[in-house]
């Protein structure tokens, strides 16, 4: 299964890092560094494309770059392409 979803991140007021996969809905990371974040986001994602693909359901359809937002009143989010495989 080879899959691409964007993921948001942003650093929060108090230094650590938050993201998530807007396409799929529960996967969440917090960390000290944006690398781990990342990490723990791919992580996430691949056991809930593996469980979706064992109930064999569709994957999501991913959302183009242009329709996420770019933040909100907190700051501004970088947006980073997980290819999951």
């Amino acid at each position: 299964m080879d899959a691409a979803y964007y993921s948001l991140i942003r650093r929060t007021r108090d230094g650590q890092y938050v993201g998530w996969v807007p396409d799929l809905h529960g996967v969440s990371a917090s960390g000290v560094s944006e690398a781990e974040v990342i990490y723990r986001l791919s992580r996430e994602a691949g056991e809930l494309l593996d469980e979706i693909v064992a109930k064999g359901l569709p994957l999501p359809a991913p959302s183009a770059a242009d329709a996420l937002p770019l933040g909100d009143t907190r700051g501004l989010y970088r947006r980073l392409l997980l290819v999951l495989g």
